[in-house]
């Protein structure tokens, strides 16, 4: 699962955690969630510059579990 978090400062934080027990399993950035749906007609980029074309999220991000729930 993706989880974002806001700060009262404005500062974003974006993980996936465990679906399960809700734990931190990794730190993500905007380029890790990002999809393209193809009816836009700005390409998002990666941080290399290259487009992604990836148009759903991976079944890792939909469905996270840590260690101890897996």
């Amino acid at each position: 699962m993706i989880k974002l978090e806001i700060k009262g400062n404005k500062q974003q934080t974006i993980t996936n955690v465990c679906n399960e027990c809700g734990s931190h399993i990794k730190s993500l950035g905007i380029t890790d969630i990002i999809v393209n749906n193809k009816k836009n007609t700005i390409t998002p980029k990666d941080s290399d510059g290259e487009d992604i074309t990836r148009t759903e999220l991976s079944e890792e991000l939909k469905v996270s579990l840590c260690e101890d729930c897996k």
